[in-house]
């Protein structure tokens, strides 16, 4: 088969099924907009560039949210038109739809089979937008862009042949006339390979300390320090959490930036921003903010974790949450809608209330003394996860037999 996956950020969640196609035999090509994408051996990657569109001009800054996605779409839809002029005719296209980039592919090779990748659609009540009190939304065009946003995913379903979200949460956020059309296939993890390992020791930085399981360590994994994974709520705990245990170090993973969150005010970072409201002294010699990590440093720090915390908004739930559940942590996340579908309070983790930092060390606090327990509950973490996220035994049969590649 010949088969084309796009994605403005190549390959994105489409690095492990776009491996598996290519060691099968097949044609695969990648179409995204980053110009030194890591793409896997075997696949031909092109570039292309957003261009404007005829309707473009007029609605520039009233529209912000459409105008990307629709030079995307168009910039999209130039380079497989260029393809197609130089012989490429896929029998199947697969796009993550958040970017636009699916809109009039469908035009340009109508023989193919459109798969259309779904993350999340917005609502401006009940989901991330209104959650959180503390950072309201005052402003009634941003529930206005979101609608602009949610109309390029109706167009995406209205231009595909199937659907796929990668959760039952993240599916349900569509509405409900359009959820049968959504089919669930997680993107998988290699749970096999991420496996604990109760020797191992880190060093944090050049002049940090050596850890291991032989003092406590708690965890904590986010892309970049921001509200929407509760970054803030972790920095207000880190008094409570140091409280525990005189030997416990915490370990921060995440970078300064923004993913997901809005910018933070007066031109700080949100770092900045929460480290200056934690309410009591820290010892920051016991908390070490390593950044972003090399994917197998990550292996390891969650692997020397006695306490691992996860949160989120009701929002896209984190590839790192379910590996933190293969590598047998000790889970403790936030009771919140996603997090739900993974975890169940007492049987494979502990959930608190996303907002009390206090009830978050607490719970830290029952993970670390009730040792004979939280072992078990993290065994079955990763039996969950084996179960339902392993890549190559579960979720890419899952794949085949939807996208119909043999």
């Amino acid at each position: 088969m010949k088969i084309v996956f796009v994605h403005q950020n190549f390959p994105g969640q489409f690095v492990r099924l776009a491996k598996s196609f290519v060691a099968e035999g097949h044609e695969v090509v990648g179409l995204g907009m980053t110009r030194n994408a890591k793409v896997p051996a075997g696949v031909k990657y092109v570039a292309y560039d957003a261009v404007p569109g005829p309707d473009d001009a007029p609605y520039q800054s009233r529209f912000s949210p459409v105008i990307p996605r629709l030079r995307r779409a168009y910039g999209a839809a130039h380079m497989a038109k260029t393809l197609k002029e130089q012989g490429l005719e896929p029998d199947l296209v697969v796009v993550n739809t958040g970017w636009g980039e699916n809109l009039f592919l469908k035009d340009v090779w109508p023989k193919a089979k459109h798969v259309a990748y779904f993350e999340y659609y917005y609502a401006p009540t009940g989901q991330d937008l209104d959650f959180d009190p503390e950072f309201p939304v005052t402003n009634e065009e941003i529930i206005w862009r979101l609608r602009l946003k949610n109309s390029m995913q109706l167009g995406a379903l209205d231009a595909a042949d199937l659907a796929v979200a990668p959760t039952r949460y993240q599916r349900d956020t569509f509405p409900t006339y359009l959820r049968d059309r959504i089919a669930i296939i997680h993107d998988g993890i290699d749970a096999q390979a991420l496996r604990p390992n109760p020797k191992v020791a880190i060093q944090i930085g050049q002049k940090g300390p050596k850890l291991s399981r032989e003092a406590p360590v708690v965890t904590f994994v986010t892309r970049n320090i921001e509200p929407m994974r509760g970054a803030h709520i972790v920095f207000r705990a880190l008094p409570y959490l140091l409280d525990l245990d005189p030997s416990l170090q915490v370990v921060i993973i995440g970078g300064k930036g923004t993913s997901y969150s809005g910018q933070a005010p007066n031109g700080q970072t949100w770092f900045d921003v929460f480290k200056a409201k934690i309410e009591r002294p820290v010892d920051w010699n016991r908390v070490h903010l390593v950044g972003s990590l090399p994917y197998d440093q990550f292996v390891k720090v969650l692997q020397v974790s006695s306490a691992h915390i996860y949160m989120t908004y009701p929002f896209v739930l984190s590839w790192s949450s379910i590996e933190a559940m293969a590598l047998e942590c000790r889970i403790v996340a936030s009771d919140t809608e996603p997090v739900r579908e993974i975890v169940t309070d007492g049987v494979n983790g502990r959930l608190f209330d996303f907002f009390d930092e206090k009830a978050l060390a607490a719970r830290v606090g029952e993970t670390l003394s009730e040792k004979d327990k939280s072992a078990a509950m993290a065994q079955e973490a990763r039996r969950i996860a084996l179960e339902r996220y392993d890549y190559e035994t579960v979720c890419l049969p899952q794949w085949r037999d939807f996208l119909g590649v043999r």
